[in-house]
């Protein structure tokens, strides 16, 4: 899967988007929760309202 279809994805049941700043609790509740389903694909380091690359220093 390329950077330009991760961003491009609609979240649902097997795909969430998570912002690099997430606190560990609030991961480990979408991590139990696609292990409780039948899995999915979570892109950390990606804002989940802007879909912006976040944890990257683009000016360098």
């Amino acid at each position: 899967m390329t950077l330009e279809e991760i961003l491009h994805l609609e979240e649902k049941q097997i795909f969430d988007r998570k912002s690099i700043n997430i606190e560990p609790k609030s991961l480990a509740i979408t991590i139990v929760a696609f292990a409780n389903a039948d899995g999915g694909t979570i892109a950390s380091g990606l804002s989940d309202k802007t879909c912006r690359i976040e944890g990257v220093d683009f000016e360098t």
